[in-house]
């Protein structure tokens, strides 16, 4: 009896094994070339997002930058969602990664920041966008 259940326990790793090897790693919980948040915090309502590009470059950053905003303000990030209770953002803040593995080195691909033009005032990113400017890098975006 025990020679049959390590029989079939051993013909069940090698079938896992080999399903493996035959479908590749089994899918991590996001598309290749979708975006997400894997980390953020607030403070106030100036929020910080840790994001990965999940894609090998970034061609076109202010698109990138632009296309983040835009999941932000649609709450579309897979990983996250945030909540809305106190308001929206005052301000949005990101380090992009290109893989979850290239945080542990530190070294972000990019920066994004959304701020608004002038401090001090209850403007939000979602209902006041006229009133933010973004920058890349630390570098202002012409509109």
């Amino acid at each position: 009896m025990k020679k049959k259940i390590i029989a079939v326990i051993s013909g069940a790793v090698i079938m896992i094994i080999a399903a493996g090897s035959i479908y590749g790693k089994p899918e991590s919980g996001h598309k290749e070339g979708e975006p997400d948040v894997v980390g953020t915090f607030s403070v106030n309502r100036d929020e910080n997002l840790t994001v990965v590009a999940n894609r090998e470059n970034i061609e076109n950053r202010e698109a990138f930058a632009r296309e983040l905003l835009q999941m932000y303000k649609g709450d579309s990030f897979r990983s996250t969602k945030f909540s809305t209770d106190r308001g929206y953002a005052t301000s949005l803040d990101m380090n992009i990664y290109l893989w979850k593995e290239d945080i542990e080195d530190g070294e972000s691909v990019m920066t994004a920041e959304y701020r608004p033009v002038e401090y001090g005032k209850d403007y939000d990113v979602v209902n006041n966008p006229d009133k933010f400017q973004l920058y890349i890098d630390g570098k202002e975006v012409e509109e």
